[in-house]
């Protein structure tokens, strides 16, 4: 009887292994949605997109201080929560410590397909943090890709198009490499820093209404702009920030622009993270660490 026993329990351990496996590969592999994650990295930015049916990128690494690493404390263990053991894009908006830290840790730990950089932080004197990167990546044979041009991608029935901007910046947060993604009815834009100045040259670029947006730099008064809000629309805006920081990100007035424009604004420091997932019908659902944050459509 015993013996039995732990035959049973054998074939329902094994059962019960097979259906968890069977439904991670399906989330990774088999899965129509864009699911979107803003992960909560403190004061930094760091985003994965997980394409429909497998493909990964990954949008900035948040940042770390001394032998702290956001990249190896907090993404590579959600990252393989979610059953991410591959990045097939990794996008550095720019050079600041603070989005580009943790990406070391990725890069030296992590299979990684290429990495987009822009132009524009090649020329001298160059970051040191975008040298690190640029050695380990060619240690490591990963791709390296430096745009000074807008360079659009198909993944997976995904439009992806990574624009370096900063032909006439002043400030190096204005230099700095956008994505901006359509899936079905539903398009987001991710940010980076940028600043007026930035803003001012995506308006000038596009004019399309967005549904989900990462706010420009965390919050700050030198960004979200009315033009700029008022010209992109969007209905789900994320701001990236870290706890009571010393920069009182993001600020008041900033958070009111929102509020007045009936945009629904989520903050990884009160929200912990954010993930958006987004089917081909064009339906959104929200859900934070806090729990559901609601459904709309991309109309």
């Amino acid at each position: 009887m015993l013996v039995k026993g732990l035959s049973k329990r054998s074939v329902l351990i094994g059962v019960l292994l097979s259906i968890l496996i069977l439904r991670r590969c399906y989330d990774r592999y088999w899965d129509p949605n864009l699911i979107i994650t803003f992960f909560d990295v403190g004061q930094g930015d760091s985003a994965l997109i997980q394409f429909p049916f497998g493909k990964t990128m990954l949008i900035d690494g948040g940042g770390g201080w001394g032998k702290l690493s956001v990249g190896e404390r907090v993404l590579i263990p959600e990252l393989l929560r979610l059953g991410v053991l591959r990045l097939d894009h990794v996008v550095l908006s720019h050079p600041d410590s603070d989005h580009a830290f943790g990406l070391l840790e990725i890069l030296q730990k992590m299979e990684v397909g290429q990495v987009w950089l822009s132009s524009y932080f090649q020329k001298p004197p160059r970051p040191r943090i975008l040298q690190d990167i640029e050695h380990i990546s060619k240690s490591r044979k990963i791709k390296i890709n430096h745009l000074i041009n807008p360079y659009q991608l198909q993944i997976n029935g995904v439009s992806t198009l990574l624009t370096p901007l900063g032909i006439d910046a002043h400030s190096k947060n204005d230099r700095a490499l956008l994505l901006g993604i359509e899936f079905s009815k539903c398009r987001a834009l991710f940010t980076g820093d940028i600043e007026q100045g930035g803003e001012l040259e995506m308006v000038t670029r596009s004019s399309k209404k967005v549904h989900l947006l990462k706010v420009p730099h965390h919050g700050s008064l030198t960004s979200s702009t009315r033009q700029f809000l008022k010209a992109f629309s969007p209905r789900w805006a994320v701001v990236s920030v870290g706890f009571k920081n010393s920069y009182r990100h993001p600020r008041k007035e900033i958070l009111h622009r929102y509020r007045l424009m009936g945009i629904n604004l989520l903050r990884t420091d009160f929200h912990g993270a954010v993930r958006l997932t987004l089917s081909p019908e064009g339906k959104v659902s929200c859900e934070t660490y806090l729990g559901d944050c609601g459904v709309s459509r991309c109309d």
